[in-house]
């Protein structure tokens, strides 16, 4: 195998996979640059170009580019564990399954050594954080204002719930994509639930599901931070028939986006909620009430922001770059 040893003073690590089109347009603005980078990707048949050995520190080879552990100065962790495309989720060997659950044990492995350096984010407190129920939690002590939620597989608890509430919503706390009967990949939103539907739900042995109480809303925000700095997309999902529920049902025709600033007391209380989680990216979502109020949703710690970007001229991609370059 022939092997490229790129001889570099200091690099990036990027934590990213051959699908990601965030990395890969923040990739070609790191090359324009001329910084210095490794992109380490984790989607299967990267991995299965990859050469991993462990004695007394890490050597890895992949697409038989030589990463030097030795020349690394910050990471930026875009995906973290082997990244499957939905085929792959749902033909599964037990070859496979051992092959997937080894190189992730692997990954963790290498991510330890490294855990000494500057992380965008670090990828334990990154993982913490998608805990949902430990995101309200900490919202609600910091004095965030959340909705009125109950998470329950107890149909009778759930019933009286909705009763106390005009309308609510149905939330998962694991956002997937399932296969349907006409082997379609679909992902489940954000969607209104009535009393008729809750009454269908079992008595015994149902997931536990999430309720929240609906929130009537003027418009939606995504608001995006990176360290110190706050980028705020207000998304005027009200004005379309597709989206009003969840915008991420996605209408972008009809679902104007533009940069606008918070209130201080929301970027004071969004600055303690990235502390309290110990990230330092974040893409939290809000509903904007018709009385103005800021209603906080919940935090996604490797969030989305490309689309964000071209509808709002919010340049994210670039303070991703200044986070990393000022530990070059």
């Amino acid at each position: 195998m022939r092997i490229r040893i790129i001889n570099k003073l200091t690099m990036i690590l990027i934590l990213t996979d051959q699908n990601d089109s965030h990395a890969k347009y923040t990739i070609d603005k790191i090359s324009k640059r001329g910084l210095p980078f490794y992109k380490f990707c984790v989607d299967v048949e990267s991995l299965q170009k990859t050469y991993v050995t462990f004695r007394e520190s890490w050597e890895v080879v992949q697409n038989g580019s030589y990463l030097d552990f030795s020349k690394i100065k910050c990471v930026w962790c875009r995906r973290t564990f082997v990244e499957l495309m939905l085929e792959e989720e749902y033909d599964q060997s037990n070859d496979f399954k051992i092959w997937k659950n080894e190189w992730n044990k692997t990954l963790i492995g290498i991510y330890n050594s490294l855990k000494s350096l500057p992380w965008l984010n670090p990828w334990r407190n990154a993982y913490k954080a998608e805990n949902k129920y430990f995101q309200m939690e900490l919202a609600k002590t910091i004095g965030l204002k959340t909705p009125s939620t109950i998470i329950s597989n107890k149909k009778e608890d759930l019933v009286h719930f909705a009763s106390q509430h005009e309308d609510v919503v149905l939330k998962l706390m694991n956002q997937d994509f399932y296969k349907s009967d006409t082997n379609q990949y679909l992902g489940f939103y954000v969607n209104k639930i009535s009393g008729s539907d809750l009454n269908r739900f079992g008595n015994s042995i149902e997931s536990p599901i999430v309720l929240q109480e609906y929130i009537s809303k003027d418009y939606e925000v995504r608001y995006t931070v990176v360290g110190s700095s706050h980028f705020v997309c207000k998304i005027e999902s009200q004005k379309s028939q597709i989206a009003n529920v969840d915008w991420r049902r996605y209408d972008i025709p009809n679902t104007p986006h533009s940069a606008i600033a918070p209130p201080e007391q929301i970027k004071s209380l969004v600055n303690e909620l990235m502390k309290g989680l110990e990230l330092e990216y974040g893409a939290l979502d809000f509903v904007i009430t018709n009385k103005g109020e800021w209603v906080f949703l919940e935090i996604n710690s490797m969030g989305q922001f490309l689309w964000i970007e071209e509808l709002s001229g919010l340049k994210i991609s670039d303070e991703i770059i200044s986070w990393l370059r000022k530990y070059l």
